[in-house]
Parts: structure tokens; C-alpha cells; sequence
């Protein structure tokens, strides 16, 4: 059987001693920055960032996120911490809804450059409009057309008859005008079309964007009622009568007790 050591007198007075040394913090600033190490160790806290994740999330960044707000809410009490923690969370959880819909932002744009071929014009031809349309095909009978002068002729001169006795050098310089012409106005056609879809995948799909949608209304709800509910303790807590929070019933049935007339 082990048996206790018995302290000596002069081991009990030195232990006194030290415990008398370590009361704690005594400042305003200290007592501040006892209870924010407290905090750091709350529940959310240290669920917001999981072990599953520290390789991907920064515990410095939310723990200064963290620190920030509790420095400008100034929480007094259990309760007020663990709101300033709830309003930490969620501001999180909203970067990382923001960081998801990049991703998925960037998913649909890298989905559409894997399948873009050398022929952009094949990949657009499906989007372009009837005036799109018609200069693709002035170009494919001006480029069959322009190594016969005969068939050039004809072609040309079904828009301007003055062509008609035009000589073969005049016919050809004039098809490599408008082949020119028409296809700048189809790269610009393309362009354009190029532009809207990009501008259209600037956004996730729309069953992504919905669902994102939701959940960002969810968590800016969170913070504002964690917001409000800490507002109203510390008013409370400075002696200031505080009202209940009005109760608005959005659903059309009748508050509890009442009767329909």
C-alpha cells in the first residue's frame, strides 16, 4: 500500500505563497482576454471547423472572425457568447456557400471549354439566329462558287444585276469583299452569342442556384435573430425595458386561443 506524503510546513507555507500569485487576471484587459480564451474553446466553436476539415479551413481565420465579433458585440454573459458564437458560425457557413457557388460557377464554365471544338461555329450552330444562319450559308455558296466564274456570276448577279457583265476579275474581287464582309459579321455573330452564354453560366444551374438560395436565406435569418436576441439582453442587461418580439403569423391560422369570428 502507497502511502501519501506528508507535506512539511515549509512546503505548505511556499504552496500558499503561490497560490496567492495566481489569482488570475486582475486588469479590465486582462480579465478580457481570460474569458475570450474561454470562448475559443465553445462548443460551436469547435464544431464549425472539424477535424474532417482543418486541411481545407483555416481554425486562424474563424478564430479572428470569432475574436473580431466578440470584441465589437462585447458579450457579458454565458448566453450573450454563445450568440456572438451562433453569429460566427453562420457568417462561415455563408463563405463557404459562396465558395460552393464558385465552384459550381466554374465547373459549368470548365464543362463548356472541355467541349468547345476548333469549329466553334458547329458548337454555336444550334444557338445562332436565322440572320446567323443566312450569312453561314451566303459564305458556304460564295466559298463554292468564287473557283468558278460562271456559277460566281450567277450568284452575284441575283443580288446586284450589274454584275452580270462584269469581268471575272471584278466578279472575283468583289465575292472576296463580301466573303470578308460576312465573315466578320459572323465572328461577331459568334462573339456575341459566346458572350451571352458565358454571361448565362455565371451562375450554378438553376436546381444548384435555388437550393444555394435557400440555404443563404437560412443562415442570414441566423445571424440577424442571433443579432437581435443579443441586442435585446444587453438592453436588458442595461435596465432598459425591452418589449417582447413581436410574433407575426404568416401561415393565415388563428393565434393560439383565439376563435375565428
Amino acid at each position: 500500500m502507497t502511502r501519501t506524503k506528508r507535506l512539511s510546513e515549509k512546503q505548505l507555507t511556499a504552496n500558499r505563497a503561490n497560490a496567492l500569485k495566481s489569482t488570475g487576471p486582475r486588469t479590465p484587459e486582462g480579465r478580457a482576454v481570460s474569458r475570450w480564451n474561454a470562448l475559443q474553446h465553445g462548443v460551436l466553436a469547435r464544431a464549425v471547423i472539424p477535424p474532417a476539415l482543418e486541411q481545407y479551413e483555416s481554425r486562424d481565420e474563424f478564430s479572428f472572425l470569432l475574436q473580431t465579433l466578440h470584441e465589437d458585440l462585447a458579450p457579458q454573459s454565458a448566453l450573450e457568447e454563445m450568440l456572438v458564437e451562433r453569429i460566427a458560425s453562420s457568417y462561415w457557413r455563408l463563405a463557404r456557400l459562396l465558395r460552393a457557388e464558385a465552384g459550381k460557377i466554374a465547373e459549368r464554365q470548365d464543362a463548356y471549354r472541355q467541349s468547345t471544338t476548333s469549329d466553334l461555329s458547329k458548337l454555336l450552330a444550334s444557338d445562332l439566329d436565322s440572320q446567323s444562319k443566312k450569312q453561314s450559308a451566303a459564305i458556304a455558296a460564295l466559298e463554292k462558287a468564287i473557283g468558278s466564274p460562271k456559277l460566281l456570276r450567277t450568284l452575284l448577279a441575283q443580288e446586284d444585276t450589274r454584275l452580270r457583265t462584269a469581268s471575272d476579275d471584278d466578279l472575283r474581287a468583289t465575292a472576296e469583299e463580301r466573303l470578308t464582309g460576312l465573315r466578320q459579321q459572323g465572328e461577331q455573330a459568334k462573339a456575341r452569342q459566346a458572350a451571352i452564354a458565358q454571361a448565362q453560366r455565371s451562375i450554378p444551374r438553376l436546381e444548384d442556384a435555388l437550393s444555394f438560395a435557400r440555404y443563404e436565406a437560412a443562415l442570414e435569418r441566423q445571424i440577424y435573430r442571433a443579432l437581435a436576441a443579443l441586442e435585446r439582453l444587453q438592453r436588458q442587461r442595461g435596465g432598459e425595458f425591452v418589449p417582447p418580439p413581436l410574433s407575426i403569423n404568416l401561415d393565415g391560422a388563428p393565434p393560439d386561443g383565439a376563435e375565428l369570428s
